[in-house]
C-alpha cells in the first residue's frame, strides 16, 4: 500500500470514528436540551464539562507522546506502552478522587453532585481506551479505533433514545455514559493484543528521567489547551448558573460538528508526520500544506452558513424561543470556526518537529488571559462576554503558532489565490445577509457548490488534485467484525 492510499484509507477510519463520536454526542445534547430544557442541560454539561477537565488531567499527554514515540520507533512500542500506561494508572486514579472531591467541597445542586459522581467512571473508562487508540494510531491501525469507536457510539445513541422514550431522568443518561465507555474498553483491550502481539500490562516505569521533560511538555499542554477551551463554561456555572450554561453550550455542541473535520486531519496525520519529519522533511512540508489548503477551503463556506444563517439554524435545532439568546452566539463561534480551522496546521507541525514547548508556552499564556478576560467579561455581559474572549484568546493564539512557524505560514498563505478566496466568501456571505429571508435548505448546496468548484477548477494545484483524488478508498470493503 503506497503512502498515499494508507493515509486516505486511515481518514476514512478516523472520520468514521469521530463522525460517529460526535453525532452520537451532538444528537444527545441536542435530546436532553430540547426535551429537559436549559436548566437540567446545564447541569447535565456542567457535569460532562468537568470529567473533561478531569480526562485531561489524567491523560496529561500520555496518549499524543505514545503515538508519537511509536511513529517515531516501532521497535520500543512494548517499552513504550508499559511505561506510559502505568504513569497513566496514576494519573487516573488521582484524576477520579480529584473529582469526587470537587463535588463534595463546592457549593452546587445535588443533582449536579449526583452527576459529576456519575461521570467521574465515565472519565475513567475514557481515558483508559483513548490510550488504546494510541496505540492503534502508533501504528498507524485506525481501523481498530473505527470499531470500537462504533460500538460506544451506536450503542449511547439508542440506549439514550430509549430512556427518553420513557421520560427516564437524566441521571439514568449519564448512567448510560459510563456502560457504552465501559463496553467500548473491554473491546479495545482485545484489538490491543492484535496491534501489540507482544504487549503487557505489568506496571514497568523504566529510566523516567530520559522522558519526564517531554511527559511535563505533552501533559501540560493537554491540560491547559482544553482549560482554554473549558475555562468560559465552569466560569459561567460559577458566577451566572446553569440556564447560561445550557445557552452557551448548546453552540457550543453545534461547534463541534465541523471541528470533527480538523479532527479527522490531525487523527490521520500525526503519526504519518512524525515519521516524515524524521525520514524526508520535505514530503512532511508538502503533507502539511495540502492539510492546510484543505481545511482552509473548507471552512470558508462552512464559517459562511454559520454565520448568514444563524438565526434559522438556531431555530431549526432547538425549535423553540428558549434559546433566541443563542444567535449572536453562534455568529461569533462562527468566526472562531474559521480561526480554529486555520491554526490546526501550524499546531500539528509544531508537534510532529520535536517543537511540542512552543505550543505548551502559547496555550499556558493564552489560558491566563482567557481566564482573567473571562472572570470580568462574564460578570458583565454574560454568555456574550464568554464568546468574544473566545475569539479574542483563539486569534492569540493561532497568531502565536503562525509566527513561529512563520517561513511556512508566508509560503502557504500570502497569495494572490487565499486572497481571492478570502474576497469570494465575503461577497457570497454578505449577499446572503442581504438576502435573510432566503432557505437554509438551498443555501447550503449553493454555497458548497460553488466552493467545490472554485477549489477544483481555480484554487488546488494539478498535483494537490492528483493527491486527493489519484486512487479510490475502498470504503466499502471495511468489516467492522467484533
Amino acid at each position: 500500500m503506497t503512502e498515499a492510499s494508507r493515509i486516505r484509507n486511515n481518514s476514512v477510519f478516523s472520520f468514521l470514528s469521530i463522525s460517529s463520536r460526535l453525532v452520537a454526542n451532538v444528537v444527545v445534547f441536542w435530546i436532553i436540551a430540547r426535551v429537559y430544557g436549559p436548566e437540567l442541560f446545564g447541569q447535565f454539561t456542567f457535569a460532562q464539562t468537568l470529567a473533561t477537565i478531569f480526562i485531561l488531567f489524567a491523560d496529561f499527554g500520555f496518549d499524543i507522546l505514545l503515538t508519537n514515540e511509536i511513529a517515531r520507533d516501532r521497535d520500543k512500542a512494548k517499552a513504550l506502552f508499559q511505561q506510559f500506561f502505568s504513569l497513566k494508572l496514576i494519573f487516573s486514579l488521582v484524576a477520579l478522587i480529584g473529582m469526587w472531591v470537587f463535588a463534595l467541597v463546592n457549593e452546587i445542586s445535588f443533582q449536579s453532585r449526583i452527576l459529576i459522581f456519575i461521570f467521574s467512571f465515565y472519565m475513567i473508562f475514557t481515558v483508559l481506551t483513548n490510550f488504546m487508540f494510541a496505540l492503534y494510531k502508533g501504528f498507524e491501525r485506525l481501523e481498530y479505533e473505527t470499531k470500537v469507536s462504533m460500538v460506544i457510539n451506536v450503542g449511547l445513541l439508542a440506549i439514550t433514545l430509549v430512556l427518553v422514550l420513557f421520560k427516564s431522568s437524566v441521571t439514568s443518561l449519564a448512567i448510560a455514559f459510563v456502560v457504552t465507555r465501559l463496553l467500548g474498553f473491554i473491546i479495545s483491550l482485545k484489538y490491543s493484543y492484535q496491534v501489540l502481539k507482544n504487549i503487557s500490562f505489568r506496571f514497568f516505569y523504566g529510566d523516567l528521567s530520559k522522558i519526564k521533560g517531554k511527559i511535563f511538555v505533552y501533559g501540560f499542554h493537554l491540560v491547559f489547551s482544553y482549560l482554554f477551551f473549558q475555562l468560559d463554561t465552569i466560569l459561567l456555572a460559577l458566577l451566572k448558573g446553569n440556564y447560561e450554561v445550557g445557552i452557551y453550550q448548546a453552540v457550543f455542541k453545534l461547534i463541534l460538528v465541523p471541528l470533527v473535520i480538523p479532527d479527522i486531519f490531525i487523527n490521520t496525520l500525526m503519526p504519518v508526520l512524525a515519521r516524515m519529519n524524521v525520514q524526508n522533511p520535505e514530503h512532511w512540508k508538502k503533507i502539511g500544506e495540502l492539510m492546510n489548503k484543505l481545511l482552509f477551503i473548507i471552512v470558508l463556506p462552512t464559517s459562511i452558513i454559520l454565520f448568514s444563517f444563524s438565526e434559522q439554524i438556531i431555530n431549526f435545532i432547538y425549535g423553540s424561543n428558549k434559546y433566541v439568546e443563542a444567535i449572536p452566539i453562534l455568529r461569533i463561534f462562527s468566526v472562531i470556526l474559521f480561526v480554529r480551522f486555520n491554526l490546526e496546521t501550524y499546531a500539528l507541525m509544531l508537534t510532529t518537529s520535536d517543537r511540542q514547548k512552543i505550543r505548551l508556552y502559547g496555550v499556558l499564556v493564552t489560558t491566563i488571559i482567557n481566564f482573567i478576560l473571562n472572570y470580568f467579561m462574564i460578570k458583565k455581559y454574560g454568555i456574550l462576554g464568554a464568546a468574544f474572549v473566545s475569539l479574542a484568546t483563539n486569534t492569540i493564539l493561532g497568531l502565536i503558532y503562525i509566527y513561529t512557524t512563520r517561513p511556512l505560514f508566508f509560503k502557504w498563505m500570502v497569495n494572490i489565490k487565499i486572497i481571492i478566496a478570502i474576497l469570494f466568501a465575503l461577497c457570497i456571505g454578505y449577499a446572503f445577509m442581504l438576502w435573510s429571508t432566503f432557505s437554509i435548505l438551498f443555501a447550503v448546496p449553493i454555497i458548497f457548490s460553488c466552493y467545490a468548484l472554485f477549489a477544483y477548477f481555480y484554487f488546488f494545484s494539478s498535483e494537490d488534485i492528483k493527491l486527493i483524488l489519484s486512487e479510490k478508498i475502498k470504503l466499502f470493503s471495511i468489516k467492522l467484525n467484533i
